[in-house]
């Protein structure tokens, strides 16, 4: 009896073992997989954010292993509503990557998901006094070759005690890739005194690398720049539309809040930037820019609509000078050609209208204008100013 108690005990004893070694076996490899879908996910993120919103592919994550276990991308897509605070774009919800990565070791697997939203904040930009003297200066990493950057300066064009008018001048690229800067528009509001100035240019990016358009003035004056890069399978600049000779794209008086301007027909009329007719047929993005005088910090546009369906655009980039004295905005609309494209949106052979409203004090002193462009991903608009952060992060089940 005491021998077969004995045993008893002893096999028991060894079944305990052995599944105290299975279950700490299971909880290592359940860890290493863990670890490795993990390691994946820090992977794409690196990717994403090197490479931009056109890399939300499984195809460009590659697999790996870490520690003996293995993982690799299932999915990845592009989600236009990803909730973010307000300090990734202004708004509540912006455009991301869902991806999802899987690891196994032995016989435990683990999915972990990801979402990557591209923020861009809405109040970026540079300010200062100069121009003349000293370049004004913006900097861009374009993620994709063939893309567009657009810059709205805005310029007081005298000093606050009076003197000579300024307008702006030269534009020029530098850095390691090649391209073009081209100018789109340079008008002026009314001759007052505290008047502003506006230029939008267009520069366009053949490579990918380091990226500055440089800007300058007649004379050194308070200025302030913002702008968007526009990216996607070859985009190109089609042509800018802004009216020197009367008020529909600069200077308004009067004190309603909502504005109303007009622009010629982009599909007949207007010049293209290839010397044909045309200043916006064909475009898949209409981009405006916009200057203005201001008084106070919240003076902004708060919303901006085209053509005769009051079709709204999206605030993509906004700053104000250093002691608030004048603003530059952009803002764009994206209506694929497959929808009828910016095409749709411009009344037949007359004046199309667009009505901006604004808050505060502005804005009796203002220029902006138009620019088109095609073969826009609706993805990848962007401030200048922008980053790519991580804003959920799971485990799947």
């Amino acid at each position: 009896m005491l021998v077969i108690v004995v045993a008893a005990s002893l096999r028991f004893m060894l079944a305990v073992a052995e599944s105290n070694s299975s279950v700490t076996l299971a909880h290592l490899q359940s860890t290493k997989a863990l670890l490795a879908a993990d390691s994946g996910i820090e992977s794409m993120l690196s990717k994403m954010r090197k490479n931009g919103p056109l890399s939300c592919n499984p195809g460009n994550f590659p697999g790996g292993t870490l520690d003996g276990a293995s993982y690799a991308a299932l999915s990845a897509a592009t989600v236009t509503d990803l909730p973010v605070s307000q300090a990734c774009n202004g708004l509540q919800l912006a455009y991301g990557c869902r991806g999802q990565v899987q690891a196994s070791v032995g016989s435990s697997t683990r999915t972990v998901n990801v979402d990557i939203a591209y923020c861009s904040p809405t109040n970026a930009g540079v300010t200062g006094f100069g121009g003349y003297t000293t370049d004004i200066v913006q900097t861009i990493y374009p993620y994709q070759p063939n893309s567009v950057v657009f810059s709205n300066l805005a310029f007081r064009r005298k000093l606050d005690w009076g003197g000579p008018n300024t307008s702006a001048t030269t534009c020029n690229q530098t850095g390691i890739v090649t391209g073009s800067c081209a100018q789109g528009w340079s008008i002026e509001s009314s001759s007052g005194l505290n008047s502003v100035g506006g230029r939008g240019v267009i520069a366009t990016t053949a490579t990918v690398g380091n990226y500055a358009v440089v800007q300058k003035l007649g004379a050194d004056r308070n200025y302030v720049a913002t702008g968007a890069i526009f990216e996607g399978n070859g985009v190109t600049y089609l042509g800018a539309y802004a009216d020197e000779n009367s008020a529909s794209n600069k200077g308004t008086t009067g004190t309603s809040n909502i504005v109303m301007g007009q622009v010629r027909d982009g599909r007949t009329l207007g010049t293209a930037a290839n010397g044909t007719a045309g200043w916006c047929k064909g475009a898949d993005t209409l981009v405006f820019g916009f200057s203005a005088k201001s008084e106070m910090a919240d003076d902004t546009l708060t919303s901006v609509s085209f053509g005769a369906s009051n079709a709204p655009l999206r605030l993509l980039e906004r700053f104000s000078s250093t002691n608030f004295d004048m603003y530059s905005e952009v803002w764009y609309v994206h209506k694929p050609l497959a929808q009828g494209g910016i095409d749709s949106l411009f009344a037949s052979g007359v004046p199309t209208n667009f009505h901006i409203t604004k808050s505060g004090t502005t804005t009796d002193q203002w220029a902006a204008g138009f620019a088109c462009l095609k073969n826009v991903d609706p993805a990848t608009p962007r401030g200048l100013v922008s980053f790519m952060q991580p804003y959920n992060w799971w485990e799947a089940f």
